[in-house]
């Protein structure tokens, strides 16, 4: 799988969670849960969810190919893994996608929705919410019994969880492990003429 479809999934798991503040949303709890995100009605990408704190880790596979993203807010840093060449890259978070991810903030997003009613979503017992933030809307399910979401719906992006667990994340997933690379894109040095081609770029 080229890069460009790599980076298309990671955006369209990063831009869903982020864009109604709902990252934080899904750090209540330690816990792991099998998710599966859809566009349009079509399933784009299955994968798996680690949270701990305010640590998150999503693992995704398409084509036979595996990548893995890593949220630390503490550090305002995000590192995508490629276990195929034992590489990763890190990236910046944005300000609004960091703060605080306490039980707090689902309280307060649960207060500023609206409770539409109660569902059994995904085989969970689930109360409903409908949260509107500058015209934008997003639907979510809340676990009555653990208060972490199941299944959150924002325009025509869904996202499921299922199987979660809830209990205590090794520490180790939420780093690069010590045998990983890390992969620098190459820039452009300025004054470069045009249609100079840098030279590959590669672990260091």
């Amino acid at each position: 799988m080229c890069l460009k479809k790599r980076t298309l999934i990671i955006a369209l798991t990063v831009m869903t969670l982020v864009i109604f503040g709902l990252l934080p949303l899904l750090q209540a709890a330690e816990f792991s849960a099998d998710m599966e995100i859809s566009a349009k009605g079509k399933v784009v990408a299955r994968g798996k969810m680690f949270i701990q704190e305010n640590l998150s880790r999503t693992e995704m596979a398409q084509g036979g190919r595996k990548i893995t993203v890593i949220s630390n807010p503490d550090k305002g840093i995000m590192w995508s893994l490629m276990p195929q060449g034992k590489t990763y890259m890190e990236m910046p978070m944005e300000a609004d996608s960091q703060g605080d991810y306490s039980d707090k903030l689902i309280e307060a997003l649960k207060k500023s929705g609206r409770l539409i009613g109660k569902e059994t979503v995904n085989k969970v017992a689930c109360e409903k919410y409908e949260f509107t933030d500058d015209g934008r809307k997003a639907t979510f399910w809340i676990s009555e019994k653990d208060n972490i979401p199941v299944r959150i719906v924002t325009g025509d992006s869904e996202i499921n969880y299922y199987n979660i667990q809830v209990g205590q994340q090794s520490d180790n997933l939420f780093s690069p492990p010590a045998d990983y690379k890390k992969f620098n894109m190459p820039q452009m040095p300025e004054g470069m003429p045009n249609g100079m081609k840098m030279p590959t770029g590669g672990p260091r």
